[in-house]
């Protein structure tokens, strides 16, 4: 495997800024009490939320509508989404030592040179991983996170919320409809942060609704990325990608990097140490 050649020179002057996503969290495995965990995925989630509501073979209701639409659906019956976020506090108890031994956590809180790291995730996976290596980070997930004196420590910018504020999830359609805008603090704050830099994605999925925006204020709000030989403003890891992916990635001027999904956590982590020279 390797990485497009301006990847590391990016890395070594402090240009890139990684942006993960739920697949990152699934790395995390553990057990309590004779049962086995990982961390859950954006499909786990959906799939709950519709047993919650009494459809115990999800696929059923998603012939109905989307992924976000049985969300949407979810909050108007419940009339919150607390039930939810309960089941994903219950499932999200990793211990410390889940946290070492995901290789891909690992490879991210020891790029030393980012200092800012973007997320999708509810969980705190990432900021835990960065504490353990010796890197105590600044999370960011509400405005008020945003203001007061520069800090010299990591930030975690959490895009969506977190579990701290399920008020301020974006979990829904609507939820989603609303960041589509790009008018809140957070959109702002990222459109500050990918200015000079190139974004990598780690986590996601070509279907992954969070994709879908998230490559739109990158491709459509910005140019070209200066002082970038390729031109490239973003890159994405993708497991065992198509010519179908690739070309379409390529078309919002998104470079994909393959790897195999048979150690898809391995494989991205080892993309990571080769940005910084260690491949080993």
């Amino acid at each position: 495997m390797t990485i497009p050649r301006e990847l590391p020179q990016l890395y070594s002057s402090g240009r890139i800024l990684p942006f993960v996503g739920a697949g990152v969290s699934r790395s995390v495995q553990w057990e309590s009490a004779g049962r086995k965990y990982r961390g859950p995925s954006w499909r786990e989630m959906v799939d709950q939320a519709a047993r919650q509501l009494g459809f115990e073979q999800p696929d059923l209701l998603r012939t109905r509508g989307t992924d976000l639409q049985v969300l949407e659906y979810f909050r108007l019956v419940r009339e919150d989404i607390a039930p939810l976020t309960n089941w994903l506090v219950a499932n999200m108890q990793a211990p410390d030592d889940a946290i070492r031994r995901s290789p891909v956590l690992d490879a991210l809180a020891n790029l030393t040179l980012c200092q800012h790291y973007y997320t999708t995730n509810y969980d705190d996976f990432l900021e835990r991983a960065l504490r353990l290596a010796g890197r105590a980070a600044d999370t960011v997930a509400l405005e008020t996170h945003l203001t007061g004196v520069p800090s010299s420590r990591p930030q975690v910018v959490k895009f969506h919320g977190d579990l701290n504020h399920p008020s301020r999830m974006v979990v829904t359609e609507s939820d989603y409809e609303k960041r589509l805008a790009f008018r809140t603090a957070m959109d702002f704050r990222l459109l500050s942060d990918v200015l000079g830099r190139a974004v990598l994605f780690l986590g996601y999925s070509f279907r992954d609704p969070n994709v879908a925006y998230l490559f739109r204020l990158v491709n459509e709000r910005l140019d070209k990325l200066a002082a970038n030989p390729a031109g490239r403003r973003a890159y994405i890891v993708v497991a065992d990608p198509s010519d179908f992916e690739t070309r379409l990635y390529r078309a919002r001027n998104i470079e994909v990097i393959g790897v195999s999904g048979g150690d898809l956590a391995g494989e991205t982590a080892a993309v990571l140490r080769e940005l910084t020279g260690d491949p080993l």
